[in-house]
């Protein structure tokens, strides 16, 4: 069945290789990503590649809320059904930095971000006869804890890998809820690690460090392919609010499952939606 695929981040490392492999599929892709050339570049590679795919790309800055919104409104006019979404879009700074918004950068853009675009796409997913919600998490959530302090105070970290933690947590928590909110619609939300990934995101990592990183790391197609496979097995039709690591179900960190943190971290983050 051809669906019709958003992916956040979809123009490099494991983001492009879910767009290439859904569009080799016979999906349409719809690559949302920052960088307007490199998508660009994406498009026409994925195009060489598969003959045919019906694939596009359109800019999206997810550190800046009024630009999600000109996104969404742009998209919405031209697609108003969306069969999977996939908030995969991600970003890790080795010094805590602060956007524009005057959010921490990576739980501005991962979280917030992402939250920011759901709320406003999310009638389009329900709209699908089957919708899909994807989010790229991580192993690395179990070092986060959720203190609303450091979401504009990034001195609050300890350090980055904290904050780093603590946006991935908010990924999986996000899932939890988002899933509890959508039981009675015909949508299914959860949430994967693509595990140890070579990909553009250590970039601001020491060129020889990263380098030997990347040594030892997975492919960005093997990182890909838990998400591939969430998009369109049948399995998923029903399966929602779950955490998978390698194609295999995991439980994630205890606060991870906690629901009562998921509920207040929602009510922050949509107090965080008005104030903006």
């Amino acid at each position: 069945m051809s669906r019709t695929v958003l992916i956040t981040g979809g123009n490099s490392g494991i983001g492009y290789e879910m767009a290439l492999a859904l569009a080799k599929g016979g999906n349409r892709i719809i690559i949302a990503a920052r960088d307007e050339a490199k998508s660009a570049a994406a498009v026409e590679k994925i195009k060489a590649a598969s003959p045919g795919a019906q694939i596009a790309a359109v800019k999206l800055d997810l550190a800046d809320f009024a630009q999600i919104d000109r996104f969404a409104d742009y998209l919405l006019k031209r697609v108003p059904t969306i069969d999977v979404l996939i908030l995969n879009a991600g970003m890790y700074t080795t010094k805590l930095q602060t956007l524009p918004s005057g959010y921490e950068a990576m739980i501005g853009v991962m979280h917030f971000g992402h939250f920011r675009l759901a709320q406003r796409l999310l009638d389009a997913v329900v709209a699908a006869p089957q919708g899909r919600i994807i989010v790229t998490s991580s192993m690395m959530h179990k070092l986060g804890r959720i203190d609303a302090r450091s979401f504009t105070k990034p001195s609050k970290h300890l350090t980055s890998m904290h904050a780093y933690g603590q946006a991935k947590l908010a990924n999986l928590l996000f899932v939890r809820e988002l899933a509890l909110r959508l039981k009675n619609t015909r949508v299914t939300v959860n949430a994967f690690h693509p595990g140890a990934v070579a990909t553009d995101i250590y970039r601001q990592l020491p060129a020889p460090l990263a380098r030997l990183m990347k040594a030892f790391m997975l492919t960005p197609q093997q990182g890909a392919d838990t998400a591939v496979w969430m998009a369109t097995d049948d399995k998923f039709r029903t399966v929602t609010g779950k955490y998978y690591v390698n194609r295999s179900r995991r439980h994630g960190s205890s606060t991870s499952r906690d629901m009562d943190v998921a509920a207040r971290l929602w009510r922050l983050s949509e107090k965080a939606m008005k104030a903006t």
